[in-house]
């Protein structure tokens, strides 16, 4: 299906801005996973910002009795490590199919090959990124690779967080592994 849908987007003008999207060039990024920080507002709205990623509650009524009571309705965080945040960063940025040194260096202060310069050599050297401009684009080996890994994930991260937090409005955590 995959195969399809690129040969699909060539003939019809759309380019692949990421692992699941395609879309008419200039077009803008519409998605909070391709952004590098972002405040989501609403029950189950999600926040990054540079040290913790935040998710509200689920329940609608829980969320406004939040805010009637001028509380945050913030169900879970996860309070990154400087590498954890760098990894999440990493991560979406394979997403979008382009990892930029520079985005990275504005983002941590720190050279991408510095922190992840075992990782891109090899992911160089089994040929799942090339280098590009300033940073590395995933071949369509990495984004189908990844595209294998993303699905995990959302299985593993994603539905079981939605699956928890829709049945408990303030779930003290959840244990992905």
């Amino acid at each position: 299906m995959l195969e399809s849908l690129l040969d699909i987007s060539e003939k019809t003008d759309y380019r692949r801005s990421s692992i699941w999207t395609f879309s008419k060039d200039n077009s803008p990024g519409y998605s909070s996973v391709t952004r590098d920080n972002f405040i989501g507002f609403g029950p189950s709205a999600a926040t990054l910002l540079k040290n913790i990623f935040k998710i509200n509650t689920f329940s609608v009524k829980e969320y406004i009795k939040c805010l009637n009571n001028n509380k945050l309705p913030t169900a879970l965080s996860l309070k990154f490590s400087p590498r954890t945040r760098a990894l999440y960063w990493l991560f979406w940025s394979s997403y979008k199919l382009y990892i930029s040194e520079d985005n990275f260096y504005g983002l941590f202060g720190k050279k991408l090959n510095d922190m992840f310069g075992f990782e891109l050599y090899w992911a160089k050297k089994f040929k799942y990124i090339e280098k590009y401009n300033s940073g590395y684009k995933l071949t369509d080996k990495g984004a189908y690779l990844f595209h294998l890994i993303e699905q995990a994930y959302t299985r593993q991260y994603i539905d079981k967080t939605w699956r928890t937090a829709l049945n408990n409005p303030w779930p003290k955590r959840i244990i992905l592994y």
